[in-house]
């Protein structure tokens, strides 16, 4: 049998057990019912620095909880920001490409007037880089134990910010896709 015959039993198989799970199911070892949800999506994070501005960013895309992205770019001077959901999808297709406006992390009266928010582009591509492979994981959220499994997809990604003037190229520590089912307390909320 050849590798990618195995990955296709091995993702069947996976997926019918998966699928099989009832929506609210009690998790082995717990005592109370879980609520399971589907979750899709991407996970980048990367830093980088170049003439005096350094920029790292958190791009987080889930299929259940939206498009998140968080962006610092600094200078000796300023630090400014921009952190939270956003509208629209930050992954296409193996492109990345979003203007996003940051601000100033803290600012006097004076400095309201001298300097603003900034529009940076974030722009680049990713691809698959290895094999997926299967995760479960078991940890604490505020609501409860919190049980996650299915497939993560590493990725090589090259990820450019244009910012305060400055082409800052970035490096990936972090960057996979995932598809995973997550079952949380059936009374989180989430």
């Amino acid at each position: 049998m050849t590798h990618r015959t195995r990955l296709t039993v091995a993702g069947a198989l996976a997926t019918a057990l998966l699928s099989a799970t009832p929506a609210v199911a009690a998790t082995p070892g717990a005592g109370m019912p879980y609520t399971w949800t589907v979750e899709k999506g991407h996970a980048l994070a990367c830093t980088g620095e170049r003439e005096g501005v350094r920029v790292s960013i958190d791009l987080y895309e889930n299929s259940a909880f939206g498009t998140h992205a968080q962006v610092f770019v600094e200078t000796a001077e300023t630090e400014y920001v921009h952190g939270g959901e956003t509208a629209g999808g930050l992954f296409d297709d193996g492109r990345i490409r979003r203007r996003l406006l940051v601000a100033p992390q803290e600012q006097t009266e004076q400095e309201q007037t001298a300097k603003s928010s900034r529009t940076v582009l974030v722009s680049g591509s990713y691809t698959t880089s290895g094999p997926r492979r299967w995760v479960h994981e078991v940890y604490d959220e505020p609501s409860g134990q919190v049980v996650s499994k299915g497939w993560n997809t590493p990725l090589a990604a090259t990820v450019t910010v244009n910012a305060l003037g400055r082409r800052v190229a970035l490096t990936c520590e972090t960057a996979f896709a995932y598809d995973l089912r997550v079952g949380r307390p059936a009374d989180s909320g989430n």
